[in-house]
């Protein structure tokens, strides 16, 4: 196997671990915005829509407490999928480089 190959794949699993670092940095903010509540009262600015307020707040911390879980999920995947993607290059007999100016030249 060249040095070549190894380089790659030291690459590879150092991004790796960089998206499961970016994994658990987001479990507390995702957990800091589910446990966030605002009584509607918090939204009362002298007019008749606080309960118009309060349902737009609560939409947006759900929407935002989801993505947070995704990302959660798919950071922790993403290092995973990028694992397996160096050990199939390390597990690989052969490494091809193609030169695809000789293989498109007529």
């Amino acid at each position: 196997m060249s040095e070549e190959v190894k380089v790659i794949t030291e690459s590879v699993r150092d991004e790796a671990k960089k998206w499961r670092s970016l994994a658990d940095q987001m479990e507390p903010v995702k957990q800091a915005v589910h446990d966030m509540s605002l009584a509607p009262e918090a939204f009362f600015i002298g007019d008749a829509n606080i309960l118009e307020h309060h349902s737009a707040y609560c939409s947006y911390r759900e929407f935002m407490e989801k993505a947070l879980t995704g990302a959660v999920v798919e950071f922790e995947q993403i290092g995973r999928a990028l694992d397996k993607i160096a050990d199939a290059y390390d597990n690989a007999d052969n490494v091809v480089t193609l030169d695809l100016n000789k293989i498109y030249s007529a």
